[in-house]
């Protein structure tokens, strides 16, 4: 289990880099403190969804503003890496 939380706090982070514009982004770092607003959050949610077939709502990331505490969730939503 901790293999995968992992394998998906790894994919949030490579997202969120992105995403940010960012070179990396560590699991521990808040979203928002790195510059991530509710606007970059929303456009999040499509590439979560396919990437990880489940469909948080944007509370989520609220809620759970770090890669770690965000990838506990999504496997608590089911949360599997496609492709």
């Amino acid at each position: 289990m901790q293999h995968e939380l992992d394998v998906i706090e790894k994919e949030i982070t490579v997202l969120w880099a992105e995403a940010l514009g960012l070179d990396s982004v560590a699991g521990d770092e808040d979203f928002f403190d790195l510059g991530g607003t509710s606007i970059t959050a929303i456009r999040l949610l499509p590439d979560i969804a396919e990437r990880f077939g489940v469909e948080p709502t944007i509370g989520v990331i609220f809620d759970n503003p770090t890669a770690r505490e965000m990838a506990a969730v999504l496997a608590d939503l089911g949360a599997r890496l496609e492709g």
